[in-house]
């Protein structure tokens, strides 16, 4: 990896295709033994793939990941940016990182006493970095439902780990015209939104103008990691709980829950979906 690899940061989008998202590495197959209507055999299934990595800032051990083996270096850029380590504009201070045999290494041009930092709350038994200005999301970004259900339906679609194993979360990025910008999947459901956050803030993506959707349940864990990227809108097709609705209502992000079509259910900031 170049060392300035991260500081060109290139804002020149790429073009994706439904095959760049076949990823073989996230599963293995083990062999077991099926019983159905009183009869058994031996068959052979997919199962995920989930490995630990040790993520070091500076030297500094911040966080263990329980993830699938695949795009470590986008969850790492993610996690920091969604924890509210770093904002998604400073992620040029990132000079470089490396992945090797369950650790993961970032060189990052900040002071690292801010990692310990005690403003910090419990939510969900995790613990969540609460950065001192939360960025404020655009008014003027607005989707339609269709395109909502269209993302939802891409979740699915391109889900190839999940269709294998059903063992697997899935995240993307959306413009406002629809275009999916980023898919990520992963065995948990939020390494699979840092995944998609830092593979779009890699890619030079304006977040601020996008959708972030997933798979996974809403919660507050969840909300503010959109919040704290400057997503204006996420959307799941699962649940959300209560302290998440009210995280998003604080910081006017639009919350969109149990995307199944022809319904949703809209928690906050209705004003930013279109009906044409």
């Amino acid at each position: 990896m170049r060392p300035d690899q991260y500081a060109r940061n290139s804002s020149v989008k790429r073009e994706f295709s439904r095959s760049e998202y076949i990823t073989p590495s996230l599963y293995t197959t083990i062999a077991c033994t099926e019983i159905s209507g009183g009869h058994r055999k031996q068959i052979e299934v997919d199962v995920i793939i989930e490995e630990v990595f040790d993520l070091f800032i500076n030297d500094i051990h911040l966080t263990t990941f329980y993830a699938s083996p695949w795009e470590l270096e986008e969850l790492a850029v993610g996690f920091l940016v969604c924890e509210g380590f770093i904002s998604r504009d400073d992620i040029r201070s990132i000079l470089s990182i490396d992945v090797g045999p369950r650790r993961i290494d970032c060189n990052i041009d900040i002071d690292v006493s801010q990692l310990f930092d005690p403003r910090r709350v419990e939510r969900c038994g995790s613990t969540h970095f609460t950065p001192r200005d939360l960025p404020l999301l655009p008014k003027d970004v607005f989707f339609s439902p269709r395109v909502i259900f269209d993302a939802i339906g891409k979740l699915k679609e391109w889900g190839n780990a999940w269709k294998k194993t059903g063992g697997a979360h899935s995240s993307l990025v959306c413009d406002p015209s629809g275009e999916i910008l980023v898919f990520c999947e992963d065995i948990g459901r939020s390494c699979s939104v840092d995944k998609a956050v830092g593979k779009a803030l890699l890619e030079g993506v304006d977040v601020s103008k996008c959708a972030l959707v997933t798979t996974g349940r809403l919660a507050s864990t969840m909300v503010s990691k959109a919040i704290c990227s400057g997503f204006p809108l996420m959307a799941s097709k699962g649940a959300t709980v209560e302290e998440a609705v009210l995280l998003a209502r604080s910081a006017d992000l639009t919350l969109v829950g149990f995307v199944r079509e022809p319904n949703m259910y809209v928690y906050n900031g209705e004003y930013r979906l279109i009906y044409a």
